[in-house]
């Protein structure tokens, strides 16, 4: 369990009176209470959410996972920069505000939730586009809270809060298993209330491709294979012939299932384009990540360098800029692409019956040819082989992505490079386990006695 934090009466009363709970929320809307009653209220609750997303109000949400989850697996080193050493050497004591922005979120997606929303004047399908889109949201932002904040030996993490609350109410940590529940009823509720229907911000594929990133890495791969087969049959996507065509800044790609729009007059610093491209970007002076030439994405792509997923990378003599799939402050950012469902399908596939089919082969053939065609498979490898395998082409297309290589090696229990401090070889999942999972603050901690 986390260590309880003592803290004296002086500085608890400090923290009372200076820090606010990340359940004093202010209305994103500007909507007072006895405003939400008709479906534009509830309409703008759902663009607040979405607002805040894609950046608004000085939140950088969507940029968290590519940022946090490369660091904490060591795929990329920080420089000019002492915010994210922390996270790479997993002496994680801040969760940046994360925590707090998530929770706006939720705010806005539970008021919409306890409101009969379906009695409001208004059309089914009006009425079901703004459930979806709750419904859509809430599991994504539960399902990047669980995944940073469970902790796996006790199997506690955030509180599952799913109507609107005050700082006054009783707040308490939750089962991990119970998240998982309410994020796998959420995406349920978005794809019923999202068939048939184009009204919502979202849309059925959206929430199907997203549901088959859930029961993934939730390990219920029948599920999973369902969801990321239907998406392949019947969404109408396509793997474009070129690796950067998806990340072309202006330029819709037929790949991606579901982006954050770019649109003029974002905020030029918290927009997820805008904070990766910062972070990402090829200057040394400017930039703040780089490839980590130790780390498990650099020796795979450096013992394929005709692979051309290699071009997203800038090599020069003494770093590697990871700046090609955020080349502008101005561009879209996906949320989840065609690829990541053909992996999805083909080791969903393998796992639940434990042998490898031909489509396995071909759904890996597909990302293969694309990247470099000299490495498609020729023959039926054996179920450990193609795991290894997808795993590694996983890593690969899906890197500095919402795909997230960090939830990945959590669910595989694999080792990750250790650091120079540290030595040679693989540190242990036993031995990083509970090292990476976001702090709760200390003020939560105060306010509520939140301990996992």
């Amino acid at each position: 369990m986390m260590k309880k934090i003592i803290i004296s009466s002086l500085i608890l009363m400090t923290l009372l009176s200076c820090k606010k709970s990340f359940l004093e929320i202010p209305p994103v809307t500007g909507l007072t209470a006895d405003k939400l009653v008709d479906l534009p209220a509830m309409k703008a609750l759902i663009n607040g959410a979405y607002g805040w997303v894609r950046g608004q109000g000085g939140v950088t949400y969507m940029s968290f996972t590519p940022i946090y989850g490369s660091l904490m697996v060591r795929e990329v080193v920080s420089r000019n920069s002492t915010n994210y050493p922390q996270f790479f050497d997993h002496k994680i004591n801040s969760d940046l505000g994360f925590m707090d922005r998530a929770y706006k979120i939720l705010n806005e997606l539970n008021t919409v939730a306890v409101k009969d929303v379906m009695s409001m004047p208004g059309t089914d399908l009006q009425k079901k586009a703004i459930l979806g889109d709750m419904s859509f949201m809430r599991a994504l932002v539960y399902f990047d809270l669980n995944n940073y904040y469970e902790l796996p030996s006790t199997g506690n993490t955030v509180p599952l809060l799913q109507i609107p609350v005050t700082p006054t109410d009783k707040v308490t940590v939750s089962r991990a298993i119970d998240v998982r529940n309410a994020i796998e009823a959420d995406i349920e509720l978005a794809r019923t209330n999202f068939t048939n229907n184009t009204l919502g911000v979202s849309n059925y594929l959206a929430a199907t491709a997203l549901a088959a990133r859930i029961y993934f890495y939730h390990k219920k791969y029948d599920k999973a294979y369902e969801m990321a087969n239907e998406v392949i049959t019947k969404g109408g996507f396509i793997i474009e012939s070129n690796v950067k065509a998806p990340f072309t800044p202006g330029v819709p790609s037929k790949e991606n299932i579901f982006t954050f729009k770019y649109v003029a007059g974002d905020n030029a610093s918290t927009f997820p384009a805008s904070d990766l491209f910062n972070k990402f970007r090829a200057v040394q002076a400017l930039g703040s990540l780089s490839l980590n030439p130790d780390g498990a994405l650099s020796k795979l792509m450096n013992a394929d360098p005709k692979d051309a997923r290699w071009t997203f990378y800038k090599v020069d003599p003494t770093i590697t800029y990871i700046n090609g799939k955020y080349s502008t402050d101005q561009m879209d950012v996906a949320l989840v692409r065609l690829p990541e469902m053909y992996l999805t399908r083909a080791e969903s596939n393998v796992m639940k019956n434990n042998a490898v089919s031909s489509q396995d082969t071909a759904d890996i053939n597909r990302i293969r040819f694309r990247a470099n065609p000299a490495s498609v498979l020729k023959f039926m490898p054996s179920t450990s082989a193609i795991l290894d395998t997808l795993f590694n082409d996983r890593t690969k297309e899906l890197a500095v992505e919402n795909g997230d290589q960090f939830i990945n090696v959590k669910r595989l229990k694999k080792g990750i490079v250790k650091t120079t401090q540290e030595g040679t070889g693989l540190k242990l999942y036993s031995e990083y386990a509970d090292l990476l999972v976001m702090p709760f603050q200390a003020t939560e901690i105060a306010i509520y006695g939140l301990v996992r």
